[in-house]
C-alpha cells in the first residue's frame, strides 16, 4: 500500500512542517510506502490536490492522509469530493486525519486523542490508523457546492475569525510580531474586539421545510462533528454518521457567554448536561436540510475558511459521503 501525505506547511504556524520527519519515521517503521505532497502557499490547496490526483489517478494510493488542521482537511476533502463527483466510476481511497493544526475539532470528534501538547504517542496513534484503523463513513455538510466536515458558523464566531485573519495578514508583514503574536492569543484579542460591537440579526430558520425559529440571533453554529472550536461540546447527540446536522442558536450576548461557559469540553459531565438540557428545546435542533434567512448579509465560515457574506443560506447534509480511517489502536 502506498500513502499520499498532503502536508500544509503553514498549519499551526509552521508546527506541522516540523512534525513531518517524525511522521515519516513512523510510516517507515510501519512498513508503509509514502509520498509527500507539500502544498504551495500561493496556490489553492483544493486545486493542488485535484491536479495531482488527476495526473496520477486516485487509485495510485491505498490511503490519502492529510497533515494539518481542520482547514487543511476541509480543503483536501473538497478536492477529493470533486474528483468523486466528476469520476463516479473511479473510487476514492479512504482518508486519514493527522491532526497537526490548532483546534483539530474533526480529529477530536473522531476519537483521535490529542493532548494540550501533541505527544509522540498521539502522533503514532493517528498515523497507525492508516494501517490498523477501522473504516468509517463520514457525513459532510454542504453549502453552495462547498463541503464541510466540522462546522459552519454564521454571525459572531465568523466575524471573530474574519477579524483575526485580517490582523494575522498585517502581523505577518512584521517579522518581530509574526513570532510573538500567534494562534490563540490573536483569536482572544479578536474576540474581545468583536463581542461588544456585534449587533443582533433578525433571522428566520426553517428545518426540513418546517419553520423552527423567527427572531433575533447573534450567532449560529451548524455542527457535523461533535467538538467545536477546539474545546466545546454543545450536544451529546451529535454523530458524524447519522445523516443529520446539529444546529445551535445563540439569541443574545449573555446567552452566547453562558452557553459557551457551560459547554466547555473539560467541564464536569453534570455541567455540560445542564447546558444541553437548558437549551435543547429552544436553542438546538437536528436536521438534514436547513434554510436560513437573515435581515442583512453577515460573515460566514466553514471549517475555519471564510465564505462570502450572505443573508440567505441553504445547508444540506451528504450522508455517508466520505470514507475515512479512524484509530483502532488503544490510547
Amino acid at each position: 500500500m502506498k500513502v499520499l501525505c498532503v502536508l500544509n506547511p503553514r498549519a499551526a504556524g509552521g508546527e506541522a512542517m516540523k512534525m513531518w520527519p517524525q511522521t515519516a519515521a513512523i510510516l517507515t517503521h510501519l512498513g508503509v510506502e509514502h509520498e509527500l505532497l507539500s502544498i504551495r502557499e500561493d496556490h489553492s490547496l483544493t486545486e493542488q490536490v485535484v491536479a495531482h490526483l488527476t495526473e496520477v489517478g486516485p487509485m495510485a494510493y491505498g490511503v490519502i492522509a492529510g497533515l494539518g488542521g481542520d482547514g487543511t482537511h476541509s480543503g483536501i476533502i473538497n478536492g477529493l469530493m470533486r474528483l468523486k463527483e466528476e469520476h463516479a466510476d473511479s473510487p476514492i481511497p479512504p482518508y486519514a486525519f493527522i491532526p497537526l493544526g490548532t483546534g483539530n475539532d474533526i480529529a477530536k470528534s473522531l476519537g483521535i486523542r490529542i493532548q494540550d501538547e501533541f505527544s509522540s504517542r498521539d502522533l503514532r496513534r493517528a498515523v497507525s490508523a492508516i494501517v490498523h484503523g477501522a473504516e468509517y463513513d463520514l457525513d459532510l455538510g454542504r453549502i453552495n457546492g462547498l463541503y464541510f466536515a466540522d462546522a459552519l458558523t454564521v454571525g459572531l464566531d465568523s466575524s471573530i475569525l474574519k477579524e483575526r485573519n485580517a490582523s494575522k495578514r498585517v502581523i505577518e508583514r512584521l517579522p518581530l510580531l509574526k513570532y510573538l503574536v500567534r494562534g490563540r492569543f490573536l483569536y482572544t484579542v479578536s474576540l474581545g474586539r468583536r463581542f461588544f460591537g456585534q449587533e443582533l440579526i433578525d433571522s428566520e430558520i426553517t428545518v426540513e421545510g418546517v419553520p423552527w425559529y423567527h427572531g433575533p440571533m447573534i450567532n449560529l453554529v451548524v455542527n457535523n462533528t461533535r467538538i467545536y472550536a477546539g474545546g466545546f461540546d454543545f450536544s451529546e447527540d451529535a454523530y458524524a454518521d447519522d445523516g443529520l446536522l446539529d444546529m445551535v442558536l445563540f439569541t443574545a450576548h449573555t446567552d452566547y457567554l453562558a452557553r459557551y461557559l457551560l459547554a466547555m469540553r473539560h467541564n464536569p459531565h453534570r455541567i455540560r448536561k445542564l447546558s444541553d438540557e437548558l437549551h435543547r428545546r429552544s436553542m438546538q435542533v437536528q436536521g438534514g436540510r436547513l434554510d436560513i434567512r437573515l435581515s442583512r448579509p453577515v460573515p460566514i465560515q466553514a471549517d475555519g475558511e471564510e465564505l462570502p457574506d450572505s443573508d440567505h443560506l441553504e445547508v444540506t447534509v451528504a450522508q455517508h459521503a466520505f470514507r475515512i480511517k479512524i484509530p483502532a489502536e488503544p490510547v
